[in-house]
């Protein structure tokens, strides 16, 4: 059974719900007071354990995810002796703090509670000035060449360790040089924390996000201004993304040297599941508010951006999510002044009109539920269902508006260009005015013949009266002068052979001169060429390239039906066991196996080997011989080459059918089991000469055939397609 059409409506509503329930700020913006990260904890005297839980996580990440129990943290992790002065608020340190840090590198969690001393949660305040002071280091060491510090070189082991991901040697690295934990330790100042994210070690980043202070993690690399969350949205990994947005939510908000949050930088790189999966995070995390005067990621260009993206990545789920939260984006425009509705009508794959399935595989994308088929059908069913509600959008706009959104942009004409006729039904149906809308001097029907794309003019032509009014075009050419140009390379390539290619112009040709006014037919424009001057001109060199693709097809299928017409000829007088040679009996030169029934199968099979070899001979000769006109690509042809192909296959199968009998016949007395394997492998050339000849012989049977090209995508109209 199919998947109806419900349960796929149902399917996009669930996907798109999923990200709403998982926005964590649903109900606006968090407030000043709720970012503080308040320590709780409950000491007793004889307990060495302290833990610490932040209501950060647990606020406005829960629901998403497990809030994370952060170690029992203490003083003792760093190790200070300094007598510089430290340029901290005193009220924020803690004078019972011991001045003596260290780590505790048997521990594979990292920070744990010094056996020595028991501390509750009030010497926690002691880390406030510990922290500030590897600030103040990193921020007033030099790295010259007059013998001051070199923290990039004093640091190598820690990059290499963050590198590579090898937290048990960053630990005790960070135990012998505790001020490393924030240091600049590459050419573009980056931490340790922005190049394990950037290497997409989401263990270390999170062992390492422990350690940091909230603000540190709000550091940027010289290069782009990246912070670690900018590298975890290039690299795509959720896990990273989400240790840091727990360490400081504040990340989300943060803008790189152009101008980009984490969510566009992530949004830029979506080319796989795993990096369309942390656009979602994303999504859902990002706050829609205004950050260091900068407006909010979800409005203006950034939210234009954000829209265009997160389509062209085929995020199509992801971009209704934002849609429903912020309509305005349905009209907005990027950075490069396009639409979201443009990136999409380019993509002709996200539409069944636009993906080229064969007649067996649209059976199967109709009636069966199979994985692959079910998904690239939900993708189609998202693809529409952000169309309209982008089209809900821009309907509720003036005419004018509306006209002037599509006479400004690609949305139609690449809809047009690429044949989505979804896309061209849904437009229209928003303003029917755009019918008579002209790009480069051609209106919609008129593009769509230049194009060669059928199925648009025969969805445009009957909402067409007046047919004086799309027929003319400038320098006094008609559309039958239009479609005697040639197509687009890209539209001829999608038909196989130069042949059926010039067959295809042909057949264009005949249907536009079909509708168009008659006195049009020999009509010359302004340099007095008439269309069929034009089209003869025009196909020379494709007409050359069908006859000479007419005549290897014909020389190489000659060659072997000559072949098989050869061993059946020889075949008819040496007949497998022999024939009886008693000069004294009446049935001399009578074949031993006359009354087997297997003899009867080799000797029709052979006899209908040989008349139909010797059938596609004659045939294929005659392509060889024919005089190549230009109306002969029309039909005459691609009939002899349909009836040659047809009767060199039927001669293959029969002589494969005369051999497995022989086989039968010679050792089925002696191996009866021998016939299962001869009766397989039999199958096998049969089988591979369907597979690679079937859809050239099925396509040029359709094409000389079947109904014309504009009854045929009639048949196949999207309004009947069911999704």
């Amino acid at each position: 059974m199919g998947a109806s059409s419900s349960t796929l409506e149902n399917d996009v509503e669930a996907s798109i719900s999923k990200l709403f329930e998982n926005n964590i700020y649903n109900e606006g913006p968090p407030s000043s007071s709720s970012l503080l990260v308040p320590v709780s904890s409950s000491a007793d005297d004889g307990n060495n354990n302290n833990n610490i839980e932040t209501s950060l996580e647990q606020e406005y990440l829960g629901h998403h995810e497990q809030p994370m129990i952060i170690d029992t943290i203490t003083p003792e992790y760093l190790n200070i002796d300094s007598s510089d002065e430290i340029p901290v608020n005193s009220d924020d340190y803690n004078s019972d703090a011991p001045a003596e840090y260290h780590l505790d590198s048997d521990l594979p969690d990292g920070i744990q509670l010094n056996n020595i001393h028991n501390y509750n949660s009030d010497y926690l305040t002691g880390l406030s000035p510990v922290i500030h002071t590897n600030i103040y280091y990193n921020t007033h060491t030099s790295d010259g060449s007059d013998g001051s510090r070199d923290p990039v070189k004093e640091n190598l082991v820690l990059y290499k360790a963050a590198l590579k991901g090898d937290w048990s040697k960053a630990r005790v690295f960070l135990n012998e040089h505790p001020e490393a934990v924030t240091a600049r330790i590459t050419k573009y100042k980056e931490t340790a924390l922005h190049v394990a994210a950037r290497s997409g070690h989401s263990m270390f980043v999170e062992k390492l996000v422990r350690l940091m202070p909230p603000e540190s993690l709000e550091y940027k690399e010289s290069n782009d201004d990246y912070t670690a969350l900018h590298l975890a949205a290039i690299t795509g990994i959720t896990r990273v993304a989400r240790a840091l947005v727990k360490g400081n939510p504040n990340l989300t908000q943060i803008r790189d040297r152009n101008g980009w949050v984490p969510l566009l930088i992530a949004a830029y790189h979506a080319s796989s599941e795993e990096q369309k999966e942390l656009v979602k995070y994303l999504c859902t995390v990002t706050r829609d508010e205004s950050h260091d005067g900068q407006e909010s990621p979800f409005k203006g260009i950034s939210g234009g951006n954000l829209i265009f993206l997160t389509t062209a990545s085929s995020s199509y789920d992801t971009a209704l999510y934002l849609l429903r939260r912020f309509p305005n984006l349905a009209t907005q425009k990027n950075e490069t002044d396009s639409y979201a509705l443009e990136i999409i009508s380019s993509r002709p794959s996200a539409f069944l009109s636009g993906s080229q399935l064969t007649s067996w595989q649209r059976f199967i994308y109709k009636f069966l539920r199979i994985k692959q088929v079910y998904t690239q059908k939900l993708m189609h069913k998202q693809a529409l269902a952000l169309v309209k509600r982008i089209s809900e959008e821009i309907s509720s706009k003036h005419s004018e508006e509306i006209v002037d959104i599509f006479s400004k942009s690609d949305i139609l004409w690449s809809a047009v260009r690429h044949g989505v006729v979804e896309l061209v039904m849904e437009y229209i149906q928003i303003c029917p005015d755009l019918v008579w809308l002209r790009t480069n001097d051609k209106s919609i029907l008129q593009q769509a013949i230049k194009h060669r794309r059928e199925n648009v003019f025969a969805l445009i032509y009957g909402m067409i009266g007046d047919k004086k009014k799309w027929s003319y075009l400038s320098d006094d050419n008609t559309i039958l002068h239009l479609v005697a140009e040639l197509a687009p390379s890209y539209r001829l390539y999608s038909i196989s052979g130069a042949a059926l290619q010039m067959q295809w112009e042909l057949q264009w040709y005949k249907e536009v001169e079909n509708f168009a006014l008659k006195r049009h037919q020999n009509k010359t424009n302004k340099d007095g060429k008439r269309s069929r001057d034009i089209f003869t001109k025009e196909h020379k060199e494709l007409m050359q390239k069908g006859e000479d693709w007419m005549k290897y097809t014909a020389q190489s299928c000659t060659l072997v039906a000559t072949l098989i017409a050869t061993v059946a000829f020889a075949a008819a007088f040496t007949v497998p066991g022999g024939n009886i040679s008693d000069s004294n009996s009446i049935n001399n030169g009578i074949p031993i196996f006359l009354n087997k029934n297997s003899f009867m199968v080799f000797a029709i099979a052979n006899a209908l080997a040989l008349f139909s070899s010797i059938t596609s001979v004659i045939i294929f000769l005659s392509i060889l011989t024919a005089r190549y006109a230009e109306q002969d690509f029309l039909k005459s042809l691609p009939e002899k080459l349909i009836i040659g192909l047809a009767t060199l296959f039927f001669s293959i199968a029969t002589m494969i059918v005369a051999f497995s009998a022989t086989l039968s016949l010679v050792l089925g007395h002696r191996m009866a089991w021998v016939l299962i394997p001869i009766a397989f492998f039999a199958c096998v050339p049969v089988a591979l000469f369907l597979q690679l000849q079937l859809p050239l012989f099925v396509k040029m049977i359709r094409s000389t055939y079947g109904p014309s090209i504009f009854e045929r995508q009639s048949q196949c109209m999207p309004c009947n397609w069911e999704y």
